[in-house]
């Protein structure tokens, strides 16, 4: 049986996430820097299954499956991580990870093919550029351990910037699971 290449990079991103949680949770400075490289690896898997779903048409349903839940289970494990570390507050990530449970349950118990809409995809964007953005900084405070530029990048980690955008995409989560749910509930209400 020939191996399908996009799944297969979605398995990996499975995989990969795990490890990379518990080397971002670590007390040490490599094993955060090796986790940073684990998320690169990760999203680049997430790209490289995209093309070669479209380019091959490699799509499967077990593809369609396996590739948003292997983004949730990576994204979600950085969120969670970050909270652990006390970047972020755990309630914002209850509801970050909340909504794409939510989301995801609708999508399997739904008839309908319920589209990811562009708000969607842009709070996804912007989740993802958040996370890269905190690794960065990581990675960079590790380099420098036991130097003056190691506190400077620690305040920007736990800085009120990082609380702020965190709050905002907060809110932007909120506001697509709304645009998830309202269609639903038109549709029942005017079935009444």
């Amino acid at each position: 049986m020939p191996i399908h290449i996009p799944n297969t990079l979605s398995g990996l991103r499975l995989v990969i996430s795990p490890i990379f949680f518990i080397l971002l949770i670590s007390s040490s400075p490599l094993n955060q820097q090796i986790s940073v490289v684990l998320f690169i690896i990760g999203s680049f898997s997430d790209y490289l299954d995209g093309y070669y779903a479209r380019k091959y048409n490699l799509s499967s349903n077990l593809g369609k499956f396996l590739d948003p839940l292997a983004d949730k289970f990576l994204t979600t494990a950085a969120f969670v991580g970050f909270a652990l570390l006390s970047i972020i507050p755990f309630w914002m990530v209850i509801i970050i990870v909340g909504r794409d449970f939510i989301t995801t349950f609708l999508r399997m118990g739904n008839d309908e093919k319920i589209k990811t809409s562009n708000f969607a995809k842009l709070k996804t964007m912007l989740q993802m550029l958040f996370i890269a953005y905190i690794l960065v900084l990581i990675f960079l405070r590790n380099l420098n351990y036991g130097t003056q530029m190691f506190a400077k990048y620690n305040s920007l980690i736990f800085s009120k910037l990082t609380y702020f955008t965190m709050l905002a995409l907060v809110v932007l989560t909120l506001i697509t699971l709304f645009d998830y749910l309202k269609p639903m509930l038109l549709k029942k209400n005017n079935n009444i």
